[in-house]
C-alpha cells in the first residue's frame, strides 16, 4: 500500500493523544510557572488572550506561527514591575523576515525574570541569623521559525534554552513550542499553541530534576473595521495537565483550563485602548504606533500580589 506523509492536522492529532497520556503522569506542578507571564504591553492590556492576533515579533512567546506575518524586521524591548516592585521582568527581542513571498521568519528573544532580597540564613543555637541577601533569576532564550503552508494555514516552531539562577543552585533546560494559526475567514483567526511540548527538563546543580510538562493553548481574534476604528476582540483557554485543581480557574481531574479575555479598539491604526481579563484580573492599557516604532503600556489590577505595570516598544524597518 502506498503510504503518504503525515499532515498538519495528523500531526496535530498524534500529539494531542500524547497530551493525554502526559496527563495521568505524575506532575510537577509550577516548574515552568516563572516563564508564563508573557512579554509586551500590547498583550497584557489585553489581559494575555493574544495567541490568535500577535502577528509581530513578541510571537516567539506567544504562538511562532504569528511570525508568519512580519513583514519587517522588528526589535523589541520591555520592562515590567511585576507584583509591585517584588519581580523585574524585562525581555528583547529580534524577528528576521527570510523570505517575503513564502513568509518564512526567523527569530530571537531573552527574558528575564528577577528579584533581590533573599535572607540566607543560619541556625546559632535556637536563633536564627541572617547572613547575607542573595538574588535570584529565570533566563529563557528562545530561537523561533515560521511559515506558511498555505494561504490559510501558518505554522511556527520555538527552540528555548533555560538557565535558572537561585541561592542554593541553578539549573539548565532545554524545550520546544509549536504553533499553529488558522485563517478561518478574513476577520476571524483560531490558533492552537502547545507550549513545551515535548516536555522540558530542568536539571539543577544538586542533580534534582523537575519537568514542566506540555500546555494547549487555544485561541480565537476577530476583527472588525469601522471607518478610520477598528476593533479586535480576543479569546485563550490554557489547558493544563499538572493536576492543578483548585488553583485553576475550572478543572477536571488532572487537567484544568485558564481562561482569557481582551479587547483594542484601534483609531487610524495609531492610536489604541486596551482593556481585558486574565483569569479573574483585570488589565488595562493603551498605544501610539507611528512609523518606525510602536509604545505600549499595560496595566494588571493584583489583590493578593499587589499590581503589575509593564511598558514595551516596537522598532521596525526594511
Amino acid at each position: 500500500m502506498k503510504q503518504y506523509p503525515a499532515g498538519p492536522v495528523t500531526t496535530i492529532l498524534m500529539v494531542l493523544a500524547l497530551l493525554v497520556t502526559v496527563a495521568d503522569l505524575p506532575a510537577a506542578k509550577y516548574a515552568g510557572e516563572p516563564f508564563y507571564l508573557g512579554v509586551g504591553a500590547q498583550a497584557l492590556a489585553m489581559g494575555g488572550a493574544f495567541s490568535a492576533e500577535v502577528s509581530d515579533v513578541t510571537s516567539g512567546f506567544w504562538n511562532p506561527a504569528g511570525l508568519s506575518g512580519v513583514k519587517l524586521r522588528q526589535v523589541a524591548f520591555m520592562h515590567a514591575e511585576t507584583f509591585g516592585s517584588l519581580l523585574n521582568h524585562d525581555y528583547l527581542a529580534g524577528a528576521f523576515p527570510l523570505d517575503t513571498a513564502k513568509n518564512r521568519t526567523l527569530a530571537f528573544s531573552l527574558t528575564r525574570l528577577g528579584g533581590g532580597g533573599i535572607k540566607i540564613a543560619e541556625w546559632q543555637g535556637e536563633i536564627p541569623t541572617v547572613l547575607r541577601e542573595e538574588s535570584h533569576a529565570d533566563y529563557q532564550l528562545i530561537a523561533s521559525y515560521a511559515f506558511k503552508y498555505n494561504h490559510r494555514l501558518s505554522i511556527g516552531l520555538n527552540a528555548k534554552f533555560i538557565y535558572r539562577d537561585i541561592p542554593t543552585s541553578s539549573a539548565y533546560g532545554l524545550g520546544a513550542d509549536l504553533g499553529l494559526r488558522y485563517k478561518i475567514a478574513n476577520s476571524l483567526r483560531a490558533s492552537l499553541l502547545i507550549r513545551d511540548f515535548t516536555t522540558t527538563l530542568l536539571a539543577y546543580d544538586t542533580g534534582t530534576k523537575e519537568s514542566i510538562y506540555p500546555t494547549v493553548i487555544a485561541g480565537l481574534s476577530i476583527r472588525q473595521e469601522f471607518d478610520d476604528f477598528s476593533l479586535t476582540l480576543t479569546a485563550d483557554g490554557d489547558f493544563h495537565f499538572e493536576n492543578l485543581r483548585d488553583n485553576a480557574q475550572y478543572w477536571s481531574g488532572s487537567v484544568s483550563l485558564d481562561t482569557h479575555f481582551g479587547a483594542e479598539l484601534g483609531f487610524l491604526d495609531k492610536l489604541f485602548a486596551r482593556a481585558g481579563y486574565d483569569t479573574d484580573k483585570l488589565t488595562l492599557g493603551g498605544g501610539l504606533k507611528l512609523f518606525p516604532f510602536q509604545v505600549d503600556f499595560a496595566y494588571l489590577s493584583d489583590n493578593d500580589l499587589d499590581d503589575s505595570f509593564r511598558v514595551s516598544a516596537l522598532f521596525f524597518w526594511k
